[in-house]
């Protein structure tokens, strides 16, 4: 099974969550995967650190360790048919959310996310809950 990380998760697993940090361990690399959203939110968390040097080494070399996915035709599709449907049920959420959302679904894997209040409103998207 391929998963694709959420930024909170993948949050958890740099802080040393112990819980989070035996999960991820337990899959090969090649079934794990990001998208280029989840690594952009990373970054920006890095970059609003009080310790850049040190926190952008790490970050780097955990997402190194991930393959990135991109928001492609596909992925572009998708979001926008689950964002008008959500907006007709005056139920959106973030772009960005919604984005993941659009990465996930068009590759058929599942999201592993603590957000479940957000991404539990989009229609077909396979979740994990590890939390």
């Amino acid at each position: 099974m391929s998963l694709v990380i959420d930024s909170d998760i993948l949050i958890y697993f740099l802080k040393g969550h112990m819980e989070i940090v035996g999960k991820l361990s337990g899959y090969p690399t090649e079934a794990l995967f990001t998208t280029r959203i989840n690594a952009a939110e990373l970054l920006y968390g890095t970059y609003n650190s009080s310790k850049i040097g040190q926190n952008l080494t790490r970050t780097s070399s955990f997402l190194n360790l991930l393959t990135i996915l991109e928001f492609d035709q596909k992925a572009s599709s998708i979001f926008a048919e689950d964002k008008a449907k959500l907006k007709r049920h005056s139920m959106l959420i973030a772009d960005m959310d919604l984005m993941i959302a659009g990465i996930t679904k068009a590759n058929n894997f599942s999201l592993v996310t603590n957000n479940h209040k957000n991404f539990d409103r989009i229609e077909n998207l396979k979740l994990e809950r590890w939390l």
